[in-house]
């Protein structure tokens, strides 16, 4: 029986389609299907998810990229603990699977990679015109907020966002503010003292009214009482981590609306402390020759890139467990991962880890960049 071309191009189509859906397997919500008028893929905008949660979703076979390495990165996945991994293309689901009792509307911590969403909030807030990033600390929080007042009035906002105070854990200097690299959680928890203070708000309703709203993203700011410590930790779904990575790839547009400066979103991405080029304020960069991770202050800059098989201008937020916010403005791409800590780390780092470079080496194999 002869074929005809169009029936041969409608066969083709659901094909891909059905591909897609295998990549996309796992999720507990039924992706939206890509009608078979759908443009070519290299000509689509960027869409957006609706308030209520929807979400466009394309085949990664018409994107060109390889199902069968996809399919077993995403089991590779899988296989490290984890909970939830999302890939978004331009807005589109690629590919979202969950494991271990999760679906698309369980809501968990991200460790530090809230860090990324308190910086947002911060520019915000300099953008209102309510607080200077080179102002010191002490204008806002008053004298006294560390164990150094000789030393403290030089430590400024912009310090604390780039982890460079010069304070070790008991809020000592140690180092001149601005010299030096050290991954301080007590020194960035003082961030939400400031933005408290000058926002005249707690501290989720800066974050909602300033990020969460507009682009229809759930979580909480959480008193962090696992460890005792006088800060907060964001708990959110991993369909909230991608609809926060997606803003940073529209460099602060959302559906057509500026919810962030695009000059705070690059400002953001600036390496800032002189001796670790893979860290700008409260995100973590690819494009280095150098980075530094965290650890004591004493501990040397490793060469080479954060994670030698991803794409130079990748950014993320990190935290610990492995919870990954990975954004890629040369591919398109977000890409979320979160659970426990993967079973290829060894150890438990605070942010990057072997995971990592494990799961770009098998990213490169399926998206071929």
């Amino acid at each position: 029986m002869t074929v005809s071309p169009i029936m041969m191009n409608v066969r083709f189509v659901a094909a891909a389609l059905v591909i897609g859906m295998m990549a996309c397997g796992g999720s507990n919500e039924a992706p939206t299907a890509v009608p078979p008028e759908t443009p070519a893929p290299r000509t689509l905008p960027t869409v957006f998810p609706s308030a209520s949660g929807t979400w466009a979703t394309i085949a990664p076979a018409s994107l060109g990229w390889d199902t069968t390495a996809l399919n077993a990165a995403s089991d590779w996945v899988g296989s490290q603990q984890s909970t939830a991994f999302v890939i978004v293309w331009r807005g589109r689901i690629v590919a979202e699977r969950y494991w271990r009792g999760w679906t698309a509307a369980t809501d968990s911590i991200i460790a530090s990679a809230g860090k990324s969403i308190l910086a947002t909030v911060v520019g915000q807030l300099q953008s209102e015109g309510r607080l200077s990033l080179d102002a010191p600390v002490t204008q806002y929080l008053g004298a006294g907020w560390s164990r150094s007042p000789a030393t403290e009035s030089r430590i400024t906002v912009r310090h604390l966002l780039q982890m460079a105070s010069g304070l070790n854990d008991s809020l000592q200097v140690v180092v001149q503010p601005g010299t030096r690299f050290y991954y301080n959680n007590p020194a960035y928890y003082q961030l939400f003292a400031v933005v408290t203070r000058v926002s005249g708000q707690d501290i989720n309703t800066a974050t909602r009214t300033r990020l969460s709203t507009p682009i229809g993203m759930g979580g909480t700011w959480r008193l962090n009482i696992d460890t005792g410590e006088p800060g907060f930790i964001y708990s959110c779904t991993a369909r909230d981590m991608a609809r926060f990575g997606l803003l940073q790839l529209t460099n602060g547009r959302w559906d057509g609306t500026r919810v962030v400066d695009s000059s705070w979103v690059q400002q953001m991405r600036q390496p800032g402390p002189p001796d670790n080029g893979a860290y700008g304020m409260l995100w973590w960069l690819n494009g280095s020759n150098g980075f530094r991770i965290p650890g004591p202050y004493l501990l040397p800059t490793q060469p080479g890139m954060l994670i030698p098989s991803a794409p130079r201008d990748l950014i993320a937020a990190l935290g610990k467990g492995d919870k990954k916010i990975y954004v890629v403005p040369s591919l398109d791409l977000v890409v979320v991962r979160h659970g426990a800590e993967a079973d290829a780390n060894g150890g438990n780092p605070l942010a990057l880890s072997a995971f990592d470079e494990q799961l770009w080496q098998r990213l490169r194999a399926a998206i071929r960049y």
